[in-house]
């Protein structure tokens, strides 16, 4: 029997029908197959943006006088945020201020007592020496009493500031007369004048004494005959010293009555309230800034892959399109628990090994927010 040919046309047909497919599906597994060998493997991870909180703590033993801030309230750096009371450092002060008329009183009899014993020296260059050691001294005990008024002036000022700022409070909300107000902020006012004449005081009286005393070791160096300085002299400088050294003390306390925010953010939680003591180092509030520092994820141990430090990563928020470049900093030294917001199952604990990213500035994510990191092996 004659075989029928057939049309070419018919031959294409067939092909499309049949062929075509087939070797487009295959050509397309071939293509899939050789575009996995070419990218590298790409690994997703489960991770927190990292919170810092910055503690606001007692800086010495006190009583809280005042914390203007609400739980979860916004604050600005240099805000203040607390306040200790000054009742305690302003009772230190007057005791200050009664040890320097104390020492007042016995210069006036060391001094009396040189003067009447200078009748006996026969040395002009003996009692000129004298005489500078005794004017170094009186300077100094000067000085001092003007550092102590200055302190408790100061000390004042701060008390006066704080009346004035609650009375114009109560003010704006229509509980207080504004003259009343007024009146305390030209208090407050003339406590700030009389502060700037006195530190200009204190700051003169300062170079005057370096200059006294610096004539009295340059004559005692000069005088033809070893001289030993006067022991009675010298007990009142040892006494003033200490003095000095109090006021020092005095005055890094008065500096920790107001308490500053140290960065912007929002109240995470307050740990004391007005009318508490509490001792030094202990947590008054806590302040967490409104943008993560960084990125802290964790590596599971069952994942096969070696990360290291400079390692590039992408992030991006759960369930958003927006990729973000990240570069790995640290690595933890070994497997931890991951963080219970990061489990899949709420009842079974995960562990991992915890990877922090160098902070990425403008991201605008949320301390303690998910976020996913994507890392390429090529």
């Amino acid at each position: 029997m004659k075989k029928i040919p057939i049309p070419f046309h018919r031959r294409v047909e067939n092909f499309q029908r049949a062929g075509l497919p087939l070797i487009i599906w295959i050509g397309a597994v071939i293509g899939v197959v050789f575009l996995v060998q070419q990218r590298g493997t790409e690994y997703t991870y489960r991770g927190l943006v990292e919170v810092v909180d910055h503690i606001v703590a007692a800086p010495a033993d006190g009583i809280v006088s005042e914390i203007p801030m609400e739980l979860f309230g916004r604050v600005e750096a240099g805000q203040v945020v607390a306040r200790l009371d000054s009742g305690p450092l302003l009772a230190r002060l007057e005791t200050a201020g009664a040890e320097v008329l104390r020492i007042r009183a016995e210069q006036v009899v060391v001094i009396a007592s040189l003067e009447s014993e200078a009748a006996e020296i026969t040395r002009d260059w003996e009692k000129d020496a004298r005489r500078f050691e005794m004017d170094a001294v009186d300077l100094r005990v000067n000085l001092l009493q003007e550092k102590v008024d200055l302190e408790t002036d100061r000390v004042d000022s701060e008390r006066a500031r704080l009346a004035y700022e609650r009375a114009r409070k109560l003010v704006d909300s229509g509980v207080s007369a504004a003259a009343e107000v007024e009146s305390l902020e030209l208090e407050w006012r003339a406590l700030e004048q009389r502060i700037t004449k006195a530190e200009e005081l204190v700051a003169r009286m300062e170079a005057e004494f370096e200059r006294a005393e610096a004539r009295s070791r340059d004559f005692f160096i000069s005088v033809p005959e070893p001289l030993d300085p006067e022991p009675r002299l010298a007990a009142l400088r040892a006494a003033a010293k200490v003095q000095e050294l109090r006021l020092a003390e005095i005055e890094v306390l008065r500096a920790g009555l107001v308490l500053f925010a140290p960065v912007a953010g929002r109240v995470r939680s307050l740990a004391a309230t007005p009318g508490r003591a509490v001792v030094l180092g202990q947590e008054l509030l806590t302040v967490t800034p409104d943008v993560g520092a960084a990125v802290v994820f964790y590596h599971p141990q069952v994942v096969p892959l070696a990360i290291v430090a400079g390692d590039a990563v992408e992030m991006q928020r759960v369930g958003s399109l927006d990729m973000v470049e990240g570069v790995v900093a640290s690595l933890a030294p070994e497997m931890e628990v991951l963080p219970e917001a990061l489990w899949l199952d709420p009842a079974v604990p995960e562990y991992g090994r915890a990877v922090r990213l160098k902070p990425t500035p403008g991201t605008g994510w949320v301390p303690g927010e998910p976020i996913e990191v994507r890392l390429a092996l090529d």
